[in-house]
Parts: C-alpha cells; sequence; structure tokens
C-alpha cells in the first residue's frame, strides 16, 4: 500500500468528522472562541512583560549585589 493511500485512510474519517462539526458551528461561536483566545493570549503577553519589568527593576535595584555575587562565584570556581 502506497504511503498516499495510507494518509487517504488514516485521514479521510479526521476530515469527515472535521466536515461534520465545522458544518454544525456557527459564525458567532467562531468569533468567540477567537476572542477568547487573543484575550488568553494578551494575558499572557501582559504577564510575561510584568515578570520582564520585576526583573529588570530588581536587577536595576541590586546590580552590585549582583556583581559581588558573581565575582565571588568566580573566585570559588578558580580555587
Amino acid at each position: 500500500m502506497s504511503e498516499q493511500t495510507e494518509n487517504y485512510i488514516i485521514l479521510k474519517p479526521i476530515a469527515e468528522r472535521f466536515n461534520k462539526i465545522s458544518a454544525e458551528i456557527t459564525d458567532d461561536e467562531i468569533r468567540s472562541l477567537i476572542k477568547s483566545e487573543l484575550r488568553e493570549q494578551v494575558k499572557q503577553v501582559h504577564f510575561a512583560s510584568m515578570i520582564i519589568e520585576i526583573a529588570e527593576n530588581f536587577v536595576d535595584d541590586n546590580l552590585s549585589l549582583i556583581e559581588s555575587l558573581l565575582l565571588d562565584s568566580y573566585k570559588t570556581r578558580l580555587k
């Protein structure tokens, strides 16, 4: 059996189910799904930017401590 035939046998039932479901879903449901996903992505981006801002502020506020810790670490490794 050729690879194309195998793919057809495997994918045909999936395509038929997808076609049935896509025929049943309304435009409003699709819009709602898209809006929901976009909201979630915006939340994740906002959360990530907050984490980056917190990290940047920590580094700015503790630069001398970080430099000291790095220097001590290098000294320890070089012993």
